[in-house]
């Protein structure tokens, strides 16, 4: 069975809360190594740490779900 673990991929300075937000990645790792596949797992979702709290307060970016526009996570 495989195994799903969420994993932070990057940290930043959100302006928009002024404090410190995390990238997470759903990584799924299978049970069985399988051979000729590079790639030790996949990516299933992405989430910010903080992205459920700024939609109920209406902070608008791409992980809050209110603005797929903006994304502070994005190389600048």
């Amino acid at each position: 069975m495989a195994t799903i673990v969420w994993e932070t991929v990057s940290q930043h300075w959100c302006d928009l809360v002024n404090q410190e937000a995390e990238l997470l990645e759903a990584r799924v790792y299978p049970a069985d190594i399988l051979p000729g596949v590079g790639v030790s797992y996949q990516v299933s979702a992405r989430k910010c740490s903080l992205g459920i709290s700024c939609n109920l307060a209406g902070y608008a970016c791409r992980w809050s779900y209110i603005n797929p526009g903006y994304d502070p996570f994005a190389e600048k």
